[in-house]
């Protein structure tokens, strides 16, 4: 059963916010799945439906063998199938395996590439607890800027009074900051919770080759959305410490009636400066993301090399060939190189039964001379 989100009303406004889109991400995730996969035969029919043409598809290759398919890729496929089942059928092993891996994961990445920072001053400093601190810094640079708002002359220009530029610069970082918690790591976490709620669909479409491409297109979009996570609170937690020490003595002037407008816009500054590195970060991390390569990406680097290599038997007609016809051709072929052997080899031993050749050129016998044999005279014996 799926439970409520409680209210946050009592919060600070970051704090309350972020939490609020955190519980709701994982309510809506989960219902999402949840009535997709049971409650909607739709998507059960069509589930049922890529299956069968699935395994039709594996059948016909096995068949008629196009392309060199082999018995060898039955296992690959039914393990391909069991996966998708265990995914589509089975809200903890999706949870486990996708909406903790990428709603969960990154922020304790982040927590834990950050841990000698918040760990640092005795857990007082503001990234001990983020969420918190980033409260406290907001309503400290609110509260500044109405401080010197307070201090400038009536409707002044910030071009015109030093206290209400000041003001209007701690206003803008205040607004900064929450965009970039808020907006930022509270954007990223509604992007994981909308495409693991719609995930089985995407999955469901892993299967054929054709639809492949949509599955893996899906799982960049939630890698670039984990990985936006990550990189942004990491960015959050090193602005809290960094922050720390300028708001602390921001505090102490605003109580002593002495502020600074050279700090004020100091931390401004300071403030838009993280939020821009932010941004850059952000579209790293997509950038990332998108360079995901599957399996998609590997048959299409293939691919110019598989078209550009010569044939070595072209084809001679546009239906598949079967295993008994490929079996027949190989078997004739076969022959044909033994009766060509047999045939050399032959030709050989006729060559080495007729004994060397003779050398070209003039034979003793042709010279002058060289026809003449001396009569051989039988002796006689003594007596005869």
């Amino acid at each position: 059963m799926i439970e409520a989100c409680p209210s946050y009303m009592d919060v600070g406004a970051i704090e309350g916010v972020m939490a609020t889109i955190d519980c709701q991400t994982r309510v809506y995730a989960q219902g999402g799945y949840e009535a997709l996969t049971r409650g909607s035969g739709l998507f059960g029919a069509a589930l049922t439906l890529l299956m069968t043409i699935y395994v039709a598809l594996i059948g016909w290759r096995l068949l008629f063998a196009p392309e060199g398919a082999r018995l060898s890729e039955a296992p690959g496929a039914a393990l391909r199938i069991g996966v998708i089942l265990a995914l589509v059928t089975n809200w903890s092993v999706f949870q486990t395996l996708v909406f903790d891996l990428a709603d969960r994961a990154p922020v304790q990445i982040a927590a834990a590439a950050s841990s000698p920072w918040t760990a640092a001053g005795g857990g007082q400093s503001l990234a001990a607890r983020p969420i918190a601190g980033l409260d406290l810094a907001h309503d400290e640079l609110r509260r500044s800027a109405v401080a010197f708002g307070v201090k400038a002359p009536p409707n002044a220009k910030g071009y015109a009074s030093a206290d209400a530029a000041s003001a209007e610069a701690l206003s803008l970082a205040a607004d900064a900051l929450m965009v970039m918690s808020v907006g930022v790591v509270g954007g990223a976490k509604l992007a994981i919770g909308v495409l693991t709620a719609v995930g089985p669909v995407f999955i469901a479409l892993a299967l054929l080759n054709v639809t492949r491409g949509v599955f893996y297109g899906w799982v960049r979009a939630l890698a670039g959305s984990a990985l936006s996570l990550m990189v942004g609170w990491a960015l959050l937690v090193l602005l809290l410490v960094v922050l720390g020490p300028w708001l602390a003595a921001l505090a102490e002037q605003r109580e002593a009636q002495a502020l600074q407008p050279r700090m004020a816009t100091s931390l401004a500054a300071l403030v838009l400066v993280f939020a821009v590195g932010q941004g850059i970060l952000v579209a790293a991390a997509w950038v990332a993301a998108l360079g995901l390569r599957m399996g998609l990406g590997a048959r299409t680097a293939a691919a110019p090399a598989a078209a550009s290599a010569p044939r070595t038997e072209p084809a001679t007609s546009s239906f598949p060939v079967s295993r008994a016809d490929r079996l027949s051709q190989a078997l004739a072929q076969e022959a044909q190189r033994t009766e060509l052997r047999v045939r050399e080899f032959g030709a050989a031993g006729a060559s080495v039964r007729a004994g060397p050749v003779p050398a070209a050129g003039p034979r003793p016998s042709d010279t002058l001379g060289g026809s003449y044999r001396r009569p051989v005279v039988p002796r006689r014996r003594g007596g005869a």
